[in-house]
């Protein structure tokens, strides 16, 4: 261990397990191969990677972290940060797709979704078929989600939302929305309520 100046530095690093070796060897194998080449003409043509996709998602690299019983591959943060870090030495684009399913657009229904929602907006997410987005940032408030000026307002059972959402990745292609919104403007993040919205 190296010290110097207050901070603490490993000079050896732990070794990764096997199973995240392993990980992080098939998704570098991968990018070199299938998604380097292409990398620059995707960027290029505005064109999203459908094939590579739905090739990802039967590596289990769309639902790192859902468990195998909802279709997801079962594996930990660590294995998920692996996948996305060497699929995006070949292509950031694809990297970023691959985070906003997993983290932005899976995570939260995973974490706070009921059962019935999980089946319904989290297993057919996992094969790479269809992804996911998130909507946060509005053009008034960036990416601060107590400043949310989009409105969630209960109309006998459902719930309409009303207000303006930008620079929401993975929009052009996904089949559902995690929207943020608030019920309640002067309670900031006091009443900060996600909802799940398909496209219009």
């Amino acid at each position: 261990m190296v010290v110097g100046h207050g901070v603490r530095c490993l000079t050896q690093l732990a070794e990764l397990p096997e199973l995240h070796q392993m990980m992080r060897q098939t998704c570098r194998d991968y990018a070199q191969k299938e998604l380097a080449p292409i990398a620059a003409q995707l960027d290029k043509d505005h064109m999203y990677p459908a094939k590579q996709v739905q090739e990802l998602g039967a590596m289990g690299v769309m639902a790192v972290e859902v468990p195998e019983s909802l279709g997801g591959a079962g594996m930990d943060y660590l294995a998920y940060c692996l996948a996305v870090e060497e699929l995006s030495r070949g292509c950031a684009s694809t990297g970023v797709i691959v985070s906003v399913n997993n983290s932005l657009y899976l995570g939260p229904i995973l974490k706070f979704g009921t059962e019935e929602q999980k089946k319904q907006w989290i297993t057919p997410f996992t094969t790479g078929e269809k992804v996911g987005c998130f909507a946060l940032s509005e053009p008034g408030n960036g990416s601060d989600a107590g400043a949310a000026s989009t409105l969630a307002q209960q109309e006998g059972d459902e719930w309409v939302l009303n207000g303006t959402k930008a620079w929401i990745t993975n929009c052009w292609d996904a089949s559902a929305t995690v929207v943020f919104a608030t019920t309640d403007k002067s309670l900031k993040h006091k009443v900060l309520v996600t909802m799940m919205n398909e496209p219009i």
